[in-house]
């Protein structure tokens, strides 16, 4: 395993004593020793306007930074096996640290030419939703690798909710005995979200309709794939279909190489005929 860790260079900067100094340091000594890391960053999961809080609060954060760290180094040592064993991770596996604005907390990117799984540390949360963090975030490092079409920064609704669906289902595999919510969202504070999708499947089924080829990234299907609803639809809806749509071919004998695997072609299949039973 490969890690770029910019931990090093973020404690240099949180034992800065004036905030003003933490401030300008932020960009001037920290970034700019890992301007690779910060592009990806800000490309789509951080923002700059975060950059003056994040560096006004780096020293109440140093001891949990450092243990963040360590455990993160732990989780992706366990779980970097656990793929291999199964005969799904092709090569090692590369991951950044990283302590960001606290925006988002893990993300596979491309860097230095290779498909990397980001993690912020800052926003790392507690076991076991950061190890179930770890394994659905190398799932998708293990798409990329599999099916070239999930390897693209964007890609159709359907392939979008396929993708999400595979890698929740192999979080299961990996790590079993968790609750719903905790596979969809790292926590235990949704279990009222999957009666809202139970309740809408109908409305989540239509907007699938009628943009199953629309990119993912696409605003008009953002309650889809964003924690933004719309009326009707619910926060991330997508990731809820795709899970029951995974969960549903595992247990029609498919495995988790058939889920991983996956192109745009059968996704958009899989998802119609999901479509087909709920807009109604």
């Amino acid at each position: 395993m490969e890690i770029v860790s910019t931990v090093g260079a973020w404690q240099e900067l949180a034992e800065t004593p004036n905030a003003s100094d933490r401030v300008a340091a932020w960009t001037t000594s920290y970034e700019a020793r890992f301007p690779s890391v910060f592009d990806v960053y800000y490309s789509g999961w951080g923002t700059r306007a975060r950059r003056r809080e994040a560096a006004r609060q780096a020293p109440v954060l140093k001891n949990q930074i450092v243990a963040a760290e360590d455990r993160a180094c732990h989780l992706l040592e366990q779980a970097e096996n656990d793929f291999h064993e199964r005969g799904l991770l092709q090569g090692e596996l590369h991951a950044v640290l990283m302590v960001g604005g606290h925006t988002s907390n893990g993300w596979v990117a491309e860097h230095n030419g290779r498909r990397s799984l980001f993690l912020a540390l800052e926003y790392l949360s507690t076991p076991p939703y950061d190890d179930l963090l770890v394994v659905h975030e190398i799932t998708h490092v293990v798409q990329a690798q599999l099916s070239p079409a999930t390897g693209a920064r964007t890609y159709d609704s359907s392939l979008a909710v396929m993708v999400e669906g595979a890698a929740t289902a192999t979080s299961r595999a990996l790590r079993p005995g968790h609750t719903d919510s905790a596979y969809l969202w790292m926590d235990e504070h949704h279990v009222a979200w999957f009666d809202d999708c139970n309740a809408n499947a109908a409305a989540i089924a239509s907007l699938l309709l009628r943009h199953v080829e629309t990119p993912d990234d696409d605003e008009v299907v953002a309650p889809l794939f964003r924690n933004r609803t719309a009326l009707g639809i619910p926060a991330r809806s997508g990731y809820w279909v795709g899970d029951l749509i995974a969960r549903r071919m595992l247990q029609d004998g498919y495995g988790l190489h058939d889920l991983l695997t996956m192109g745009p072609a059968e996704a958009r299949d899989r998802v119609l005929a999901w479509v087909t039973t709920n807009d109604r």
